[in-house]
């Protein structure tokens, strides 16, 4: 099997198109999702460690973007 085989592909979503509404259901379930990674590192063998980052930075991704619309809606 080549590698791109084994790699899941994953589609990059662009969070400064999505609503608060939806931004909110994507880091609750990342937030829900993170929790499982990190009993299941610490209960089981956990194999993908990479995909703690990329959530972290997700969440991050959309905190930033609701505060920037926060500041805009304060300045009109």
């Amino acid at each position: 099997m080549a590698k791109a085989d084994k790699k899941k592909a994953t589609k990059k979503v662009d969070f400064t198109q999505l609503t608060d509404a939806e931004l909110a259901k994507h880091q609750s379930d990342f937030r829900k999702e993170l929790q499982e990674i990190r009993f299941s590192q610490v209960t089981a063998s956990f194999t993908n460690n990479a995909r703690v980052g990329s959530l972290k930075k997700d969440i991050a991704r959309i905190l930033t973007v609701l505060t920037m619309r926060k500041k805009e809606a304060a300045k009109a």
